[in-house]
């Protein structure tokens, strides 16, 4: 159980917040102490950065699967272009003096791989452009924030 301090200011004789509060307590500390809890500190802001971490890279992963199944619908798109194309070539030398077979069979093929681009640019716009872009970020202003403490 947490017992609640009320420190008040020793010149106006008023209740301090609990930032005026931790700051007292912390400087009424001896150095072992203060060191005991700055590395408490540091523990918890480790964690808080690593569970930060796993977090936006499942998210990451999660927009990568996104962009795969896209660009999985193109190289599939992309086989049945090449497929159609091969059964145009074999229509267009078997029926050399007559074009509605081939012709139809190039059609299919400029429509499957028209479908197979699309799919493949929505694919790639999924793609994750600055991964644990929010990691990085706290990392920085965290060091930041100690740096000025320090100073």
């Amino acid at each position: 159980m947490e017992r609640k301090v009320v420190t008040t200011d020793p010149i106006a004789g008023e209740p301090l917040g609990p930032v005026e509060s931790t700051e007292l307590r912390l400087r009424a500390l001896p150095l072992r102490d203060l060191v005991s809890e700055l590395a408490k500190k540091g523990s918890q802001l480790a964690r808080k950065e690593v569970e930060l971490a796993k977090a936006e890279a499942k998210e990451d992963l999660r927009t990568e699967l996104r962009m795969v199944k896209g660009l999985g619908v193109a190289g599939v798109c992309a086989l049945l272009t090449l497929q159609m194309l091969l059964v145009t070539i074999a229509f267009a030398l078997m029926e050399a003096q007559v074009m509605p077979g081939w012709a139809a069979s190039l059609l299919v093929a400029a429509v499957v791989l028209a479908v197979g681009t699309v799919a493949g640019l929505w694919g790639w716009k999924k793609r994750v452009r600055t991964p644990l872009d929010a990691t990085r970020s706290s990392v920085r202003t965290s060091f930041r924030w100690a740096k000025e403490q320090m100073a």
